[in-house]
């Protein structure tokens, strides 16, 4: 990944801490994730045998993962057969250098983009405008934040963190539409981008997409999207530039199907995505559209290495739904730019730690409560909070996470010890019951300590091993009453 020096997860703390204190930015968050997890839960409710397809769409993901080299290789195969150019790219540098040599060898002056993480990951937009093309991007969401000049803030839905009276305030300014009232509706202001867009379409020499799923038995491109952005970014412009990360390979299309059956209901509570585009190589001779040119660039950029843990590796099964991002309360507080990173929320905290230099992302595992909500709503089943205690783990290990605190050590030292840590509560029950020392605790993390001081916390219970005795008696009494 590649990340500008404004917007980095070295600030995850900092840039975390002025987010929960936005209130607007919350109420927003509030709203739309509500939105989204009630739209998905409708839908999986009606979804008979869900968790019969999750288990399919997870074996069609850990079937990739496990024969990955044989599965790329095949799609290779498979894509060159059908017309497609195939390039590798080991990381953003080289992902980026054979897309820029793309457009320039086609004389691109206007470039259109359907939304793609992976090509904010390499930092594509920049590398071609270096070179005088025009590039746009055409998802509602990604149009607003490019005029904005913010990264996407969610995996599905780039603009989350804006407000209808954000947007119509943007475009306002940018588009020059000055009669723009802040109460627009939002069929008014999709119309209004749609217009601006369209032009663009019609002109642009090159498209630039990301994919969902590559099929490596026929070697075809799978996109899904609701706005039919991409599928005229795919077939408008006469050549076309898809770019994957190496994991979203399938291995057949009813394996595909699996994860189709899946990944619409689980991102945005639909049956079925509005557009799922199926492209086999370029324009083929007496076809009506589509692109006289194809080419398919496979982005390695760390995976490799993520892939040989046998642990990690399974942060790469993620379709990105976005429904981890849209149940986790962290995320819901703070929102994806406190992140630092392109990838936002649980998964994103684990692949920005896994694919970024670990200097940077040092403080990103430790941004979980480990409430387990991301697993939970995850239909892949992939454990998060696992995940993040390995990595947090690794950054111990390796010196470059802060290591614990007197506090943080006593209490694992009394956790190995129950007669020391029998002697402590009873101690800590006697002295302070209701915890009101707790906040100034010598040692205690600030966060800890500011976390304790602004909350009324329990008092101390009678340990269960003294309520279970008082219990014995009682009944034994009543026993020998009844005798």
């Amino acid at each position: 990944m590649v990340l500008s020096s404004s917007f980095t997860p070295r600030n995850f703390r900092e840039q975390s801490e002025k987010a929960s204190h936005d209130a607007r930015l919350r109420a927003v968050l509030d709203h739309a994730t509500r939105y989204f997890m009630a739209k998905r839960g409708a839908a999986l409710d009606a979804f008979a045998d869900c968790e019969v397809h999750f288990a399919r769409a997870r074996s069609a993901r850990l079937t990739a993962l496990s024969r990955l080299p044989e599965l790329l290789e095949q799609l290779e195969q498979s894509a060159t057969r059908a017309g497609t150019q195939v390039h590798w790219a080991t990381d953003a540098a080289q992902a980026r250098e054979i897309i820029t040599g793309i457009a320039q060898g086609c004389g691109a002056q206007v470039v259109v983009k359907g939304k793609s993480m992976i090509t904010e990951e390499i930092a594509l937009n920049p590398a071609l405008q270096a070179n005088g093309t025009e590039v746009w991007e055409t998802d509602l969401g990604e149009f607003i934040v490019q005029l904005a000049g913010e990264p996407p803030s969610h995996i599905i839905a780039p603009a989350i963190h804006k407000s209808r009276a954000d947007v119509a305030a943007l475009f306002r300014e940018k588009l020059g539409l000055a009669d723009l009232d802040d109460g627009a509706s939002i069929p008014e202001l999709t119309l209004l981008a749609r217009q601006a867009l369209r032009e663009k379409f019609l002109a642009a020499d090159l498209g630039v997409t990301g994919v969902n799923i590559a099929v490596a038995e026929t070697g075809s491109v799978i996109l899904v999207e609701n706005e039919g952005n991409i599928r005229m970014s795919t077939t408008c412009p006469p050549v076309h530039v898809a770019v994957m990360s190496l994991e979203k390979v399938a291995a057949s299309l009813e394996d595909a199907a699996d994860i189709l059956r899946v990944l619409p209901r689980s991102a945005t509570g639909q049956k079925m995505s509005s557009y799922v585009s199926v492209l086999t190589g370029p324009r083929r001779v007496g076809e009506a559209d589509g692109a006289r040119e194809s080419h398919l660039v496979i982005l390695d950029n760390g995976r490799s290495a993520v892939l040989a843990d046998p642990l990690l590796r399974e942060a790469l099964l993620c379709f990105r739904c976005g429904a981890c991002l849209n149940s986790c309360p962290v995320y819901q507080t703070i929102g994806g730019h406190a992140y630092g990173s392109v990838y936002s929320g649980p998964i994103g905290a684990l692949l920005s730690s896994l694919l970024l230099p670990p200097e940077d992302t040092r403080d990103l595992p430790f941004g979980c409560t480990l409430c387990g909500a991301c697993k939970r709503t995850c239909p892949l089943g992939i454990d998060h909070p696992k995940l993040l205690l390995r990595l947090r783990e690794r950054g111990l290990e390796s010196g470059r996470a802060d290591s614990p605190g007197f506090a943080s050590a006593a209490h694992t030292f009394l956790s190995l010890h129950p007669l020391a840590y029998r002697l402590a509560v009873g101690a800590a029950r006697a002295v302070d019951p209701n915890l009101d020392l707790l906040p100034r605790l010598p040692g205690l993390p600030s966060g800890l300590a500011n976390f304790a001081d602004t909350r009324q916390l329990p008092e101390l219970k009678r340990p269960f091993s003294a309520q279970l005795r008082d219990n014995r008696k009682k009944q034994g009494r009543k026993k020998q009453g009844g005798a």
